[in-house]
């Protein structure tokens, strides 16, 4: 128990997983390669690069895009039973981010019930947004977290927990966005 809360592990696969040392319910993330990401495998939109303050071999880094879309999801029998969940996208931007300060949809959706709220990934964006727009904070760990949404893993669902962000409504220019991956994390 005290390996796991202490730091997380990589699993075979790919997630990375520890425990929340105060409730011990499971808490993965989901590493950027594992994604859908749109244009991800286009170099002229995306490229994979290596950081050494990631958990993950690769991170994704958004070039350019007009159309931002990740979807992502993990089986609901790998997460903790009668646990509240949070999803949380984990990223950094670059000196010369741009594009990205308009609000974004965010969903999280298990067992047929489909949560959506609108988010933003600057940390500071300069347009002023309706008050429902959650706004991202800074980690420990020198990246950034943006809560995507919250649910309960109540334990009789089998199936997928899915959570993704698209911002295809402005075709405006994005990048700068160097994406780590998304957390599952338990919700105190």
């Amino acid at each position: 128990f005290l390996r796991l809360s202490g730091s997380p592990v990589l699993l075979p696969g790919g997630l990375s997983m520890w425990l929340d040392r105060a409730s011990g319910a499971k808490c993965y993330m989901v590493p950027a390669r594992d994604l859908s990401i749109a244009w991800r495998d286009t170099p002229r939109y995306w490229s994979w690069i290596h950081l050494t303050d990631s958990r993950f071999p690769e991170s994704a880094q958004l070039r350019f895009v007009c159309w931002l879309e990740i979807h992502g999801k993990i089986h609901s029998k790998l997460l903790s039973r009668g646990s509240a969940y949070a999803t949380y996208m984990v990223y950094k931007l670059d000196d010369e981010s741009y594009g990205l300060d308009w609000p974004a949809d965010a969903s999280v959706s298990i067992g047929g019930t489909d949560l959506a709220r609108k988010v933003c990934l600057q940390p500071n964006p300069q347009r002023s947004h309706a008050e429902d727009v959650v706004l991202p904070r800074e980690r420990g760990d020198g990246w950034m977290e943006l809560e995507l949404g919250e649910f309960v893993c109540e334990g009789d669902e089998d199936g997928d927990v899915s959570f993704g962000l698209a911002e295809t409504k402005r075709l405006n220019g994005k990048g700068g966005l160097i994406m780590q991956g998304i957390e599952i994390r338990h919700k105190n």
